[in-house]
């Protein structure tokens, strides 16, 4: 608006100055064509008097005849000044401002060029005149000749203008101020749509999300702020978890230990104490302290595997099927014939890339599993067979089954479906949470299928090893 401003004012002025120019030329030829015309009538009264040279008094009559008689512009004033400025003749009683005629005067005292023109703008009685002097000779006698010309009307003419731009700009300016504030809040909103919600993430609200306004530079920071806040809130819930995980983990062992450590502190006290004690009650108490001891060596045991698994250094190798499933059968046979359970297996051929020892720790908790699960006469079978690129290990009982709750926290630690069965059983709840890390290691997949008095289908699936592999 100041560039605008600067411009409008040097036009206006860059105008005024055009009109000034233009009425100082049309001032000039009035000028001209007046002292024509009083030389022509000077020469023409001197010839009727049939004088030699008129006198000064009849040289101020004619220019009396001349004014009065001729329609000149009313706001012209017309004086003739002898060399010593004094007024001899002024058709307009007006004060004239006579400060041109020294210049005018001094200079052309003596000449005889009456093209020699003076000009000044002078503030007379309060109105702006244009002054045009110059020095003249009549009758051999030297006189300065003034025009004066009433040019108020072009200084209002621009006053006006000037104030109209004045008042135009600050209007113009308030507007503009209005519309780029509004503009300025509309093109801010998104950034503080954005400074709102990243202050509120900020202070743990992580579901918080901005609202995208555009496809431009902002609202692409939009986006990406709102997948650092899905990734944030992600990795808040995934520690929470573990938090939780952590603490039940640490309820869970506390409950675990705690149970057999009563009973073989409990009976150990009763052996302590009471002397007499029948061989049957000894048998009875030292096999209940043997069993929970048993107990606690296996919970041990297993903690061990759970917490080292992901430190151990891993020995892989290419491993035949019908060999790791021989050695598998080889170890289970014989639980199965004690826990009179009919075990079946059937494997096909092929090779695949494993921890020999943690792969075999697997299947036998998976096994074991399943007979924990499983009734006198019951059958599992142990399946291997290739599916595409895949070998997929099924692990199938006629147990108690499970519930679809059941299956979704079943490879949680010291999480146990019948935990009565369990414990009488030997388990502590931590066989399918070994297994899944195991299977996680081995980048393969752990499937559980099962429903309530049909049995449980456990299936890993791992790639086949190929040749150019």
């Amino acid at each position: 608006m100041l560039a605008v401003s600067t411009i409008g004012i040097l036009l206006l002025k860059n105008d005024f100055n055009t009109s000034i120019d233009m009425q100082t030329e049309n001032a000039i030829s009035e000028h001209s064509y007046m002292v024509s015309n009083i030389s022509n009538k000077i020469i023409t009264a001197r010839l009727q008097s049939n004088s030699i040279l008129l006198t000064t008094s009849q040289i101020l009559n004619v220019l009396g005849d001349i004014f009065e008689d001729s329609k000149i512009n009313p706001t012209t004033i017309v004086a003739l000044f002898n060399k010593n400025n004094r007024v001899l003749y002024n058709n307009v009683p007006i004060s004239l401002d006579t400060s041109i005629l020294n210049s005018a005067g001094s200079s052309n005292t003596s000449s005889t060029d009456s093209n020699l023109y003076y000009t000044q703008i002078l503030k007379v009685n309060g109105r702006m005149r244009l002054i045009v002097a110059s020095p003249i000779v009549l009758e051999k006698q030297n006189f300065i000749f003034v025009t004066s010309t009433d040019i108020s009307n072009i200084y209002a003419s621009y006053s006006n203008q000037i104030r109209y731009t004045k008042y135009m700009c600050i209007t113009l300016s308030l507007v503009c101020a209005i519309i780029l504030l509004t503009l300025s809040k509309l093109l801010l909103r998104p950034l503080v749509n954005l400074n709102r919600t990243t202050s509120a993430i900020a202070t743990g609200d992580y579901s918080q999300r901005i609202t995208i306004y555009s496809d431009d530079e902002l609202g692409e920071l939009s986006y990406n702020m709102n997948i650092m806040a899905n990734a944030v809130e992600k990795n808040v819930n995934q520690l929470k978890e573990v938090a939780e995980n952590r603490k039940t983990f640490i309820n869970n062992l506390s409950h675990e230990m705690k149970t057999p450590l009563t009973s073989i502190l409990g009976f150990a006290d009763i052996m302590r104490i009471k002397r007499n004690l029948s061989d049957e009650e000894l048998s009875d108490y030292s096999n209940i302290i043997f069993d929970e001891a048993t107990r606690l060596k296996n919970l041990s045991g297993k903690l061990m595997e759970l917490i080292t698994i992901g430190e151990t250094n891993l020995d892989f190798s290419e491993t035949e099927t019908t060999e790791l499933f021989s050695q598998i059968e080889l170890v289970m046979k014989p639980i199965m014939i004690t826990n009179n359970i009919s075990f079946t297996v059937s494997c096909d051929s092929c090779f695949i890339y494993i921890d020999l020892e943690l792969f075999k720790s697997v299947i036998l908790n998976l096994l074991d599993n399943a007979i924990k699960a499983s009734e006198n006469d019951s059958t599992i079978s142990l399946i291997g067979k290739i599916e595409n690129d895949d070998f997929k290990i099924q692990v199938i009982d006629k147990g108690i089954g499970m519930s679809e709750d059941d299956i979704s926290k079943v490879t949680e630690p010291f999480y146990m479906v019948d935990k009565a069965r369990s414990r009488k059983a030997g388990g502590v709840g931590l066989g399918l949470a070994l297994c899944s890390s195991i299977v996680e290691i081995h980048n393969a997949k752990l499937d559980i299928s099962s429903r309530l008095q049909h049995g449980t289908n456990v299936t890993v699936s791992i790639q086949i090893q190929k040749k150019e592999q």
